[in-house]
């Protein structure tokens, strides 16, 4: 079968500036620095804090809670401030928003200009959130109950919690995520305490994901869903056999059309136009083969921004389930850690209303000494639990060998 074989993400066609521009950005990346994001079109580093959102970010409310901060930046002489940060799976939790004091713009990175030498491996403690054996089961009840209720996906996720007594490089594992995983989005920003609350809070979140959840530039959409997952081989022919075998694969075909359809049902109203490709491509990234669909369009009021779309789509089929309702119901009784910001979107958006949001995947939450990485798998009626706990495994590998720990992988099952 002939495929469409693309390097994720489509969108690494349209650089807006000298590439060279973006690398010093990564280079400056250091403890003054609150937000680095990079895509397949543009660079950001953030440095200092301006003004944070204080108060839960609900849904309702949150554009205006945006727009003031975007607002007041602009009154205390901040030229084309941007609002950065990250949005969670669950609208309950609070929203990490906040406008830098300093924002340099540059355009996409020049990967293969990066420097990055080989990770030093951490040393300490691995603790699986669940163990291997829980997981199991709970894929197992995910199955039970596509038979005995209308429930036809959910997205079940596992964490790991790596300590490392001697401390953690963060540019260093920045540097690791911008080489190896050249058109996804690499992003690292501050987390901070929200509200006046004593929670602790980790210091970063930082990861690389391979999928935009939506753009907008002018009034041009793109969003790019992508379901349907199989590991990458070492040896070339058996690789590209496992992408063929993705491309035809009844199993995953479903899952990923469940996805698209969502997306296609929730931007439609929004749109004056919206073209959805009848079928999905290839891409992979370094460790994955995924199922893509590049989704276009043109938003029918100008006034709807980047955010607006974001909210309008989370959560996805590809990070919750569907039926929603069913799917949410089902993480918050078999998972047995809150997920935070995991699965819910990282990004910008700016006085215009463009902006760029990506899917909260491929992270780890990084604190000074530890690190909790997370990784799901989207479970339908045909999957099996040992094949999502490979699949899992096999997401925990951006993280893992950007910390030099790929071989800790084969314990991950």
């Amino acid at each position: 079968m002939n495929s469409k074989l693309l390097d994720a993400n489509p969108l690494a066609a349209t650089p807006i500036e000298t590439p060279v521009a973006a690398n010093t950005l990564l280079d400056d990346y250091g403890d003054d620095a609150t937000f680095f994001y990079a895509s397949p079109r543009l660079t950001f580093l953030g440095k200092g804090l301006h003004a944070r959102l204080r108060e839960p970010g609900r849904e309702a409310l949150l554009a205006h809670q945006v727009g003031e901060l975007l607002a007041g930046a602009r009154q205390a002489g901040i030229a084309a401030p941007i609002v950065a940060g990250a949005l969670p799976f669950d609208a309950d939790d609070a929203a990490v928003l906040f406008v830098p004091e300093q924002i340099i713009r540059a355009g996409r990175l020049a990967h293969g200009q990066i420097r990055a030498a080989a990770p030093q491996p951490l040393r300490g403690e691995i603790r699986q959130v669940p163990e291997a054996a829980v997981y199991h089961h709970a894929v197992e009840e995910a199955l039970h109950r596509f038979a005995t209720t209308p429930l036809e996906k959910v997205v079940l996720s596992r964490a790991l919690e790596v300590h490392a007594p001697g401390g953690i490089d963060a540019r260093a594992l920045l540097t690791q995520l911008a080489a190896h995983n050249p058109n996804g989005f690499t992003f690292a920003l501050d987390l901070f305490e929200r509200g006046g609350h004593s929670i602790h809070r980790p210091l970063r979140l930082m990861g690389a994901s391979p999928e935009l959840l939506v753009s907008r530039h002018g009034r041009t959409l793109t969003a790019n869903p992508i379901a349907g997952t199989l590991p990458r081989s070492k040896d070339p022919v058996e690789d590209e056999a496992r992408g063929q075998s993705l491309l035809a694969s009844v199993k995953d075909l479903h899952e990923h059309a469940l996805v698209v359809d969502a997306v296609a049902k929730s931007l439609a109203p929004l749109c004056s136009t919206l073209i959805v490709p009848p079928k999905p491509s290839l891409i992979k990234t370094a460790t994955l083969w995924h199922l893509s669909t590049m989704v276009h369009g043109e938003v029918a009021d100008p006034s709807t921004s980047a955010l607006d779309l974001a909210q309008a789509l989370h959560p996805t089929p590809a990070v919750c389930g569907h039926p929603r309702d069913l799917a949410h119901a089902a993480i918050r009784e078999l998972e047995p850690f809150e997920r935070g910001l995991f699965t819910g979107m990282v990004g910008w958006i700016d006085e215009t209303g463009d902006g760029e949001w990506a899917v909260t995947i491929r992270c780890a939450e990084v604190d000074s000494d530890k690190v909790r990485l997370f990784a799901g798998a989207g479970i339908v009626p045909a999957s099996t639990p040992e094949s999502e706990l490979i699949e899992t495994a096999a997401k925990f590998r951006t993280m893992l060998n950007a910390m030099g720990l790929e071989a800790q992988l084969e314990d991950l099952l």
